[in-house]
C-alpha cells in the first residue's frame, strides 16, 4: 500500500468521523432537510405537472406550483392521520368511562394467582408482581410525563414548520438539494455526486414504500386475527395500529408496542376474560412477527437495499448500542447512504468492493 492510500485512507477516516459528530450534534436539523428532501422527492411530478399549466396565456410560476404542492402533501398526510386518529381518540373516551376501581381488583387478582402458581412450582421467593406493576404505572403518570407532552407538541410545531420552509424551496427550486450536497465536494466531484444521490433515492425510495407496505400488512393481519377471536373491532384496530406504527423501529419497536398491547389489551379484555386476552394478543404478536422477521424482513432489508441479511441485522445492532431507539430507526437509510457514497469515492478499496459488490449501478 503506498503512502498517498494511507494519507487518503486516514483522511478519509477523519473526514467521516467529523461527520459523524456534526450529524449527532445536529441530528434534528439533519432529519427535517432530509424529510423536506423526501417530500420534494415526492411533489418534484405535480410541482411540474402544475408549472406547465396556462393561466391567461402564462404559465403558472414555480413558486405558486411549489406552494400548492406543499398544501397537497400536507393535505395527505392529514388525512392519513386522520384515518387512525378517531381510534386513538375513542378508545381514550372509553378508558376514561371504565370502572377503574373493578379492573384493578380484577388484575390484582390475576397477579396473586400467578404468584401463588409460581410459589407453587419454583422453590424461590418471587417479587410481588402487583407491587412492580404499581410501581411502574405510578412512575409513567407524573409531572414529568406532562411536561414532556408539552415539549413534544412544542418540537412537533417547530419541525412541522422546519420541514415545510425547506420543502418550499426544494419544490421550487429543482436541484437545490443536489447543489446543497455538492458544496460539500469539489467540482471535479460533481458527476459521482449526482450517481450517488440518484441511487440513494432509488434505494431509499425503494426501502420507505416496503416499509409502509409491511407495516399495513402488520396492522391488518394483527386486527384481523385478533377480530376472529373475539375482540371488539375498535380494541383490535388500535392494536394494529399500535404494532404497524412501531413496527418501524427494528426489533425494539415491535417489543415496545407488544407490551403497549397486552396492556390495552387487559382493560377492555375479550369477554372479560383477561389471561384468554394475553394469550390471544401475545400469540398474535409472536407468531406475526417471526413470519415478518424470518420471511419479510429479509426480502424488506436485504433486497431493497442490496445489502446481506447478516450485514443490515450488525448495523442495526451496532446503531442501537449508539444511539438507542433513534439509532436503530436510522440505521438502515444512513448505512445505505454511507455505502453508495463509499462505492463512488473509494471502490479501489477492497473492503468497499465487498461491501458493496450488491448493489447494481
Amino acid at each position: 500500500m503506498t503512502s498517498d492510500k494511507i494519507i487518503k485512507g486516514l483522511a478519509t477516516i477523519v473526514v467521516i468521523a467529523a461527520i459523524i459528530a456534526v450529524v449527532g450534534y445536529l441530528w434534528q436539523v439533519v432529519v427535517y432537510v432530509a424529510a423536506a428532501a423526501v417530500f420534494a422527492i415526492l411533489g418534484r411530478r405535480l410541482v411540474t405537472l402544475i408549472s406547465s399549466i396556462k393561466l391567461f396565456g402564462h404559465n403558472i410560476s414555480r413558486t405558486i406550483a411549489a406552494a400548492i404542492t406543499l398544501v397537497v402533501i400536507w393535505i395527505v398526510v392529514g388525512v392519513l392521520f386522520a384515518l387512525f386518529v378517531p381510534l386513538v381518540l375513542n378508545k381514550a373516551y372509553e378508558l376514561s368511562t371504565l370502572n377503574w376501581v373493578e379492573i384493578t381488583a380484577t388484575i390484582r387478582e390475576m397477579f396473586i394467582d400467578v404468584e401463588l402458581f409460581i410459589e407453587q412450582y419454583v422453590p424461590m421467593d418471587v417479587p410481588s408482581l402487583e407491587v412492580m406493576f404499581k410501581d411502574r404505572v405510578f412512575s409513567f403518570f407524573n409531572v414529568d410525563l406532562f411536561a414532556d407532552v408539552a415539549g413534544s407538541l412544542l418540537n412537533v410545531a417547530v419541525a412541522f414548520f422546519s420541514i415545510s420552509f425547506i420543502t418550499f424551496f426544494f419544490l421550487r427550486e429543482d436541484g437545490l438539494f443536489y447543489r446543497m450536497v455538492a458544496l460539500f465536494f469539489p467540482e471535479h466531484y460533481g458527476d459521482n455526486v449526482r450517481r450517488a444521490l440518484d441511487s440513494i433515492t432509488k434505494l431509499l425510495s425503494r426501502y420507505f414504500s416496503g416499509l409502509v407496505i409491511e407495516s399495513l400488512a402488520i396492522m391488518s393481519v394483527i386486527s384481523v386475527v385478533l377480530i376472529l377471536f373475539g375482540m371488539r373491532a375498535n380494541d383490535a384496530l388500535v392494536i394494529g395500529v399500535i404494532m404497524g406504527v412501531l413496527n418501524v423501529i427494528p426489533y425494539a419497536g415491535p417489543f415496545i408496542g407488544g407490551c403497549l398491547s397486552i396492556g390495552l389489551s387487559m382493560l377492555t379484555p375479550i369477554d372479560n376474560a383477561i389471561p384468554f386476552t394475553i394469550i390471544v394478543v401475545f400469540s398474535t404478536i409472536v407468531v406475526v412477527k417471526i413470519i415478518d422477521d424470518f420471511i419479510v424482513q429479509p426480502t424488506l432489508y436485504s433486497e431493497r437495499i442490496q445489502a446481506h441479511p447478516l450485514e443490515v441485522f450488525l448495523v442495526i445492532l451496532i446503531a442501537g448500542f449508539i444511539g438507542g431507539m433513534w439509532g436503530m430507526l436510522l440505521a438502515i437509510p444512513l448505512y445505505t447512504i454511507v455505502r453508495v457514497f463509499a462505492r463512488e469515492f473509494f471502490s479501489e478499496y477492497s473492503v468497499v468492493r465487498k461491501l458493496t459488490s450488491q448493489m447494481t449501478k
